[in-house]
């Protein structure tokens, strides 16, 4: 029988999919035939996401152009950085190892390093010289379950309070040294003694307070959900759990904080949970999109002063919040949202086959969309703010929880690829668009947005993208004026090799 520990685990992880039903995948067994066809050569390239590195790198790397004067802090970035261990290849984009990518800029200069986080379960298997696990999307040969119960501590950086943390959405974050960044073991941020078992990925700091808000799960059949508020030093301030109001394991990955509430998205994506206890499924080929039960947001007070409010929206699929405020009675609630998330769920969804050098599915855009909560009628509201294909929307640090006006975010043209080759800033009040796009042959990530020191409004500072390269075949990092987005970067960091997929990054000034 599976233990406690792991049904708690499968709980608090939560991921999400929907009406898509994942293949079959045995412990052990190999990904799924090919039904799309290979990689053309212009997107070739593109393979390079799913390849590791396979040392570290501490180097001062080569700028074209001037990088800002007042450009002084770190970017830390983190992803999946290694794939692949005695000759067994992981499945998925989502299932490689942490790794921090981190550039320091300083005196016109940018330092580049590469860590791995020294997880227990890379330090076990870097031992072994296999993998022993299974993560979101690979089994692993010898286990009986598929339950994702060691963390990669790959997807999301924070730095608070001279400690780095590496999250992923299994059990709590990793912490490492910012300025070495060696591993030094894990901590809980709550203080709580019966604080979450697992953290969820994305985290919110409040752009005025400087509040940490977290949030995560507990349970064993329908997990319940945690929200955690830290002041800015530490101190917890408040810690709630509230009951899902769905039935059933339901994945979110996001959530929005509006500077008094939290407001979590359960979109309608089910995990079933015995396929991938007993081993015969993964836990994302055990999760379906089913669109025909809708959607639900949870209105959460921390603070416990009201009541949590649950409110029917439509079905749409959110990977990441843009941001949210309080408007009088009103939340406005910006993120990136999808019809269905068939480049994720399925056996042929993108996120699986570039990692066997196949075209993949994903025939359904990602919107700048949003939700608007009105609280004494109790009712939301739906609607799309901008047309196109956008992710990792994101908006002025100093707007979390407050009103934005602006959002940045990597653009891209669905009918040529999945893939962005570009980054946008929208005017959410107006929908006007400022753009620039590298082109065909390139791959944008998220764009962490770095404020001026002096900064007089949220267009003030730079934005810094991992850009991938396809006919070099190496990586950049492109610092754009946010201000002049489609003036294209005022300076390219040039490294000296590839990076492969990367999630999400936060800027430490000096």
């Amino acid at each position: 029988m599976p233990t406690r520990r792991l049904l708690l685990t499968a709980g608090a992880a939560t991921l999400s999919t929907g009406a898509i039903v994942g293949s079959m995948g045995c412990s052990g067994a190999s990904p799924p035939a090919a039904a799309t066809p290979a990689l053309s050569p212009e997107h070739a390239f593109l393979a390079k996401l799913g390849q590791g590195l396979s040392e570290e790198f501490d180097y001062l790397a080569e700028v074209d152009g001037r990088l800002p004067g007042r450009l002084s802090g770190t970017l830390y970035r983190n992803g999946p950085g290694l794939f692949e261990r005695g000759g067994t290849k992981k499945w998925n984009l989502l299932d490689g190892d942490g790794m921090l990518r981190v550039t320091s800029f300083a005196d016109g200069q940018a330092r580049f390093r590469t860590r791995f986080v020294r997880t227990a379960k890379y330090d076990a298997e870097q031992k072994a010289g296999a993998f022993l696990y299974p993560t979101w999307a690979t089994p692993a040969s010898g286990s009986f379950t598929n339950i994702p119960s060691r963390s990669q501590a790959g997807i999301t950086p924070v730095v608070k309070n001279g400690v780095l943390f590496a999250f992923d959405e299994v059990s709590v974050p990793y912490t490492l040294d910012p300025l070495s960044l060696a591993t030094t073991g894990t901590a809980d941020p709550c203080e709580a003694v019966d604080g979450p078992a697992s953290y969820k990925a994305h985290t919110k700091t409040d752009g005025e307070t400087g509040r940490w808000v977290l949030v995560g799960g507990r349970g064993q059949r329908n997990p319940d959900l945690h929200v955690v508020v830290n002041d800015a030093s530490g101190k917890a301030l408040a810690h709630v759990s509230t009951p899902n109001p769905r039935s059933g394991y339901t994945y979110y990955h996001d959530f929005f904080w509006t500077g008094r509430e939290v407001v979590f998205h359960l979109q309608p994506a089910f995990l079933s949970p015995v396929p991938m206890l007993l081993g015969t499924r993964t836990f994302v080929d055990s999760l379906s999109w089913q669109p025909d039960k809708g959607g639900m947001l949870l209105v959460v007070d921390p603070s416990g002063a009201r009541a949590s409010l649950s409110l029917d929206v439509p079905p749409v699929w959110m990977w990441h919040v843009l941001n949210a405020y309080r408007s009088g009675d009103t939340i406005v609630a910006d993120f990136v949202g999808y019809d269905a998330p068939d480049h994720f769920l399925g056996p042929e969804a993108t996120f699986r086959t570039i990692m066997q050098g196949r075209e993949g599915v994903a025939n359904s855009p990602g919107k700048l969309r949003r939700f608007t909560i009105d609280l004494p009628s109790k009712r939301a509201r739906l609607e799309t703010i901008a047309d196109g294909h956008y992710e990792f929307p994101i908006a002025a640090p100093q707007q979390t929880g407050r009103k934005h006006r602006y959002a940045y975010l990597a653009s891209g043209d669905l009918s040529r690829s999945w893939y962005h080759d570009g980054v946008a800033r929208i005017d959410t009040d107006s929908g006007q668009r400022r753009e620039f796009r590298f082109g065909p042959g390139h791959y944008v990530g998220e764009p962490v947005f770095a404020p001026n020191p002096r900064a007089h409004d949220e267009t003030d500072g730079w934005l810094l993208c991992e850009v991938l390269e396809g006919k070099s075949e190496r990586s950049m990092l492109a610092v754009f004026d946010a201000r002049r987005v489609e003036d294209g970067p005022v300076a390219r960091v040039q490294l000296r090799h590839h990076l492969p997929i990367s999630f999400h990054g936060w800027w430490q000034a000096a």
